[in-house]
């Protein structure tokens, strides 16, 4: 299917861990090169060694995704050493000012003060990422580009009024972008995700009140149940040649627990 990857180099965010990790390893063993990214060189530099183990170049550049200036600047570094970047991976985020959100919580409960941190956690740093990306890609002609985001910008879920809100607009910027890097050879598309079983913290889920419970009936009723390798498998395929009559594209990987049009 033409999911090989050898010659290409990616940059993946948040790739130290869960899902972002599980991503990089899957482009590896299909022949990247890749670029780890997280705030945590610990945990970067033993996604790094694991890779070269597989025999594939790999560097770990730290940067907060949810601050434009150290973006651009990593991308500029990361330029430096490697020819170009073909392919971009948008997944992580955290807050800004150290305020972290792993729970989902109900609107009345959330602190009206880090409404616009949420945002910039899950909604600008993608729109950072690519366009730091974005002029390289233009002047080569080519790129992919996947933003890994979530169900609930799709479906309405209690406890998830703010990722909610954050995913439908990627939604509707994936598909303007789309539209508009046509001209330039490049792809876009988003990835929507769900509870996912081998993530960091999904084991908590229970426990974080009556939002927690919700999710945690979600779990129960999936049909197909979803790891973080087979979001992976999806991102290989919108990486790799044999998505490129694909752009535009929001796809959901649920394991069936609901069906967005």
């Amino acid at each position: 299917m033409g999911l090989d990857l050898k010659g290409k180099v990616a940059l993946i965010t948040g790739s130290t861990k869960g899902i972002g990790r599980t991503i990089a390893l899957k482009f590896s063993e299909n022949g990247a090169d890749v670029i780890i990214n997280g705030r945590s060189k610990e945990d970067g530099m033993k996604t790094v060694k694991k890779i070269k183990d597989m025999g594939r170049q790999a560097i770990f550049e730290k940067a907060d995704v949810t601050l434009y200036a150290e973006v651009k600047e990593m991308v500029d570094r990361i330029l430096e050493k490697m020819p170009r970047i073909d392919i971009l991976i948008a997944s992580g985020g955290v807050m800004s000012r150290g305020k972290v959100m792993t729970a989902p919580s109900f609107f009345k409960e959330i602190d009206p003060d880090t409404y616009m941190d949420f945002f910039n956690s899950q909604y600008f740093s993608r729109l950072y990422c690519i366009r730091a990306v974005l002029d390289q890609m233009v002047e080569k002609k080519s790129g992919k580009i996947v933003l890994i985001s979530t169900d609930a910008g799709r479906w309405p879920t209690p406890g998830e009024s703010l990722p909610g809100g954050a995913g439908a607009a990627l939604v509707m910027s994936t598909k303007v972008l789309a539209g508009e890097f046509a001209r330039w050879g490049i792809r876009i598309n988003t990835i929507s995700t769900t509870v996912t079983r081998d993530t960091p913290g999904i084991e908590h889920v229970g426990s974080y009140g009556a939002a927690g419970k919700i999710f945690q009936m979600a779990m129960e009723r999936q049909p197909f149940p979803i790891s973080s390798n087979d979001i992976a498998e999806t991102a290989l395929f919108l990486a790799s040649e044999a998505s490129d009559q694909i752009t535009g594209q929001i796809i959901s990987v649920n394991g069936g627990l609901c069906f967005p049009g």
